[in-house]
C-alpha cells in the first residue's frame, strides 16, 4: 500500500535530476516552477495547505490504490467531514506532478456557469473539460436539477468516456447522488458504471 506522502514524494523526486547535470537542473527548475504555478490555479488554497499526516492513513491507501491508467473513474462518497475532497486533491496533486493533465471544478460552480452560458459558450466549456486526462468533479449531487444543467453534465460525462478520460468524483450521502428517485439519473449512472467506488464513514 502507498500513502499520499509517499506517492507525492516519488512524483516530486522524478523532477529532480542528479547534481552533475546543471543544464538539466535548470530545465527542471523551470518545469517545477511551471507545475507549481499551474497547481495554484487548479487547487483552492484550503486544500493546498492539507497536512498529509493528519489525513486518515487507511483512507489514503484506499484512494491511492486507484490507478487512472486502468481507465476507470474514482468515485469517493461519504458524509461531510470524511476528508473526501482533501483526499481527492492529494491524489490529483500526485498525478499533476507526475505529468498528467489535470483540472478540478466544483460541480455547483460549474452548473451555475453552464446555466447562464449561451449555447456556443456552454459547448466550449464542456469541450475543454472533456479533454483533461484527469478531471476532479467535487460535490457531485449538489448542483441545480434543471434540464440545461443535467443535459450539460451528461454530455460532459459522455465526451469524457468517448475520449477515454478518467474522472474523480466526490459526493455526499445526503445529495441526490444517493437518493432512490435518482438511481437512474443518466449522468450519475454513466459516471458510476465505469468507476471504482470508495465509500467513507465518520
Amino acid at each position: 500500500m502507498i500513502t499520499a506522502k509517499e506517492a507525492i514524494t516519488q512524483a516530486m523526486n522524478t523532477l529532480n535530476p542528479t547534481k552533475e547535470h546543471t543544464i538539466d537542473q535548470e530545465r527542471n527548475r523551470r518545469r517545477i516552477d511551471a507545475l507549481n504555478e499551474k497547481w495554484d490555479t487548479i487547487c483552492p488554497p484550503l486544500y493546498q495547505e492539507t497536512d498529509v499526516d493528519l489525513v486518515d492513513i487507511k483512507k489514503q491507501e484506499a484512494v491511492f490504490m486507484w490507478n487512472p491508467s486502468d481507465k476507470k473513474n474514482l468515485w469517493i462518497k461519504g458524509p461531510s467531514g470524511t476528508q473526501k475532497t482533501r483526499l481527492a486533491f492529494l491524489r490529483l496533486r500526485q498525478l499533476h506532478y507526475s505529468g498528467w493533465g489535470c483540472f478540478a471544478v466544483n460541480v455547483v460552480e460549474l452548473a451555475n456557469s453552464l446555466a447562464i452560458a449561451d449555447g456556443s459558450e456552454r459547448d466550449e466549456k464542456i469541450e475543454k473539460l472533456s479533454k483533461y486526462a484527469v478531471l476532479l468533479l467535487d460535490d457531485m449531487g449538489k448542483e441545480p436539477n434543471t434540464q440545461q444543467v443535467t443535459s450539460s453534465l451528461y454530455l460532459l460525462a459522455e465526451k469524457r468516456l468517448a475520449n477515454k478520460r478518467v474522472t474523480i468524483i466526490t459526493s455526499n450521502f445526503q445529495t441526490r447522488a444517493k437518493t432512490n428517485e435518482d438511481t437512474e439519473y443518466p449522468t450519475y449512472r454513466r459516471l458510476k458504471e465505469n468507476a471504482i467506488i470508495v465509500e467513507f464513514s465518520k
